[in-house]
């Protein structure tokens, strides 16, 4: 189940706000007293009882639609009118370890006071076993994390005696083997462990003994045994958070999250978001209610991001970021990259991507997929050899006391352009020409299809990769013109020409019209431009062979290749496509070891 459209009226401080067509990941923002947290209230109260707000729900699973949803694929709930489909649903919501198909709420009040922890009773049922109540994550999150404490005890104890029981069964009847044993029984406080491992790598959390319930406690990289309440505000909360959420596996969910930010450092931050949307195999759906611009920013690209307009007097008051002006683009993410970044993070990576790409999200995921703590900060596109040699020695000139590093993709560029430019330490060029490219493997787009539901056809791996060559080649006249185009570039300041029609004409007959084109321009004087224009032949004849010998996807305008296959193939906005794919590629570990291996060099590398 997912909310797909979501419409509130008159429910003050907002007169009117409707958002819809949305996907797993929503951002709703807002300043302080905006009504984000009101709105979050009225969500909760519409699936626990008579409707505060309009919303339509779309189901995510066959068996939720036949048994819950007449058949149909989604059902509409209408304010003040009670939906005896809904109520009906979410009152069948009582599976023990399983929490499917309900409501998250993770509200802004997460202070925890002290915790009475009971004795553990040995012999009563794990509590998993017992079902549970179909509204337990819709009460405060400050409520819950005693209940969670006092039930990881309880579990732990549970499963004591199902050994205990299931080691005298082996003497007596040896049915099944101890690892045997211990595979059918395994580990409930793993989980809880492995979480605290990926949000802070250089801690343990340490095993806990149910006959003497209390608080956690861990070792730190030196071994020293020290308590929960010694970690950091903002690692307390996180780990809380995380905790609360694991008990169940939540799945087909709608999990709503106010201030994640709140007492966090921003890299911390996107932790908790990323370590949230991995539960449940990317199927729950999350709502983040937020006024943080570094999290607005970092994720607008994904398209439902959505702030509060309090201003607007007439009309809607959702505004979707991403369908703003480009200065106002422009203006935002300025401000995250400025707001407060001295303060945050030991390491700045600086990466290409204008306004509303998805490549800052992208770093991101993987540098934390590797345990590195970069701060990242878009530079725009940078179009010449000359002005990335100047920023590199800027930065190298003028930034003191801080570490920094730039990635550039790799397109119009030469192996003598990159060599030069890799002398420097702190710069590295991607080895294919745009990040895309690296989103162009088929096992893993066939893996993608089948999250968007796509054409059987398409969930085949060879049948992806025949597409993509067919791409490929229907491109090739493109790929020609937009390679001539960023080589000039790079090396000058000249109006770079245009070949009318040019996917409609032969390689041989583009590459003759633009070094025309080319002549005739009257040009400044720039060194090694002859050099430039001579190469452009030879430049076309290498795309041809690639094309013919598979190193088509490291050279061609991966950009064009994967927002074509985007469009005609996944019918998908490509931004939601990489942030799957992204999620799958780093799962598996495939094909990003070259930008890992630039990550990993520059977070170990002498800052002197």
């Amino acid at each position: 189940m997912k909310i797909k459209s979501l419409k509130i009226t008159d429910y003050p401080p907002m007169r009117e706000f409707e958002i819809g067509d949305l996907g797993n990941f929503v951002v709703i923002a807002g300043a302080n007293g905006s009504g984000k947290s009101r709105l979050r209230g009225a969500i909760i109260d519409s699936f626990r009882d008579t409707p505060q707000v309009d919303m339509v729900l779309e189901s995510t699973r066959e068996e939720e639609k036949i048994k819950y949803f007449s058949g149909k694929d989604e059902i509409e709930i209408k304010k003040g009118q009670p939906n005896t489909e809904l109520q009906g649903y979410i009152n069948s919501r009582t599976g023990g370890a399983l929490y499917v198909g309900s409501v998250v709420q993770i509200d802004s009040d997460r202070s925890i006071q002290n915790i009475k922890y009971n004795p553990v009773n040995w012999f009563q049922p794990d509590p998993d076993e017992n079902g549970g109540l179909r509204s337990f994550f819709m009460t405060p999150f400050s409520n819950r994390w005693q209940d969670l404490m006092n039930y990881i005890h309880q579990k732990i104890a549970s499963r004591d005696k199902k050994l205990s029981d299931a080691v005298k069964d082996f003497k007596e009847n040896r049915e099944l083997s101890q690892s045997q044993i211990l595979n059918k029984y395994p580990d409930p406080f793993q989980k809880y462990q492995d979480l605290f491992r990926s949000i802070l790598p250089n801690k343990k959390l340490m095993n806990i003994d149910p006959r003497s319930p209390r608080e956690f406690f861990y070792e730190d990289e030196r071994e020293n045994k020290l308590s929960f309440t010694t970690l950091s505000s903002g690692e307390q909360e996180v780990i809380k958070i995380l905790f609360d959420v694991a008990r169940k596996d939540i799945r087909h969910s709608v999990v709503i999250v106010d201030e994640p930010e709140l007492h966090l450092h921003p890299n911390l931050t996107f932790k908790l978001i990323e370590a949230l949307r991995s539960i449940g195999d990317n199927t729950n759906q999350f709502i983040f209610l937020t006024h943080s611009a570094d999290l607005i920013s970092t994720y607008y690209s994904l398209g439902n991001v959505y702030f509060i307009d309090g201003q607007r007097e007439q009309g809607n008051q959702a505004r979707k970021i991403s369908e703003l002006q480009e200065y106002h683009s422009e203006l935002l993410n300025h401000m995250s990259g400025n707001l407060g970044v001295f303060a945050v993070g030991k390491k700045f990576l600086f990466v290409e991507g204008k306004a509303g790409s998805t490549d800052k999200l992208i770093y991101q995921k993987i540098a934390q997929s590797l345990g590195l703590d970069f701060t990242l900060v878009p530079l725009g596109s940078v179009k010449n050899i000359n002005t990335l040699k100047i920023v590199s020695e800027q930065l190298n000139n003028s930034i003191f006391g801080i570490d920094f590093c730039m990635i550039r993709d790799r397109d119009g560029l030469t192996e003598g352009d990159v060599r030069e430019l890799e002398e420097n330490s702190r710069f590295r060029c991607l080895k294919k020409r745009h990040i895309e490219n690296y989103f162009l493997d088929a096992e893993i787009l066939a893996k993608v299809a089948k999250y968007f539901r796509a054409d059987d056809e398409y969930r085949d791996q060879a049948n992806c990769e025949k597409k993509l060559k067919e791409i490929a080649k229907t491109s090739l006249g493109i790929n020609v013109i937009k390679s001539f185009k960023e080589r000039l570039a790079m090396n000058s300041s000249i109006e770079i020409p245009t070949v009318p029609d040019a996917i409609k004409k032969e390689v041989k007959d583009i590459t003759k019209e633009f070094v025309e084109a080319v002549n005739k321009k009257t040009i400044q004087f720039n060194q090694g431009l002859d050099d430039v224009k001579s190469s452009l032949p030879s430049l076309s004849q290498q795309l041809l062979s690639d094309l013919e010998n598979g190193e088509w996807k490291n050279t061609f305008h991966g950009k064009f290749v994967f927002k074509y296959y985007c469009k005609e193939v996944l019918e998908t906005d490509e931004q939601r496509v990489k942030d799957v794919y992204i999620d799958i590629a780093i799962k598996e570990e495939k094909t990003l070891n070259d930008i890992k291996n630039i990550l990993q060099h520059f977070y170990t590398q002498d800052p002197s």
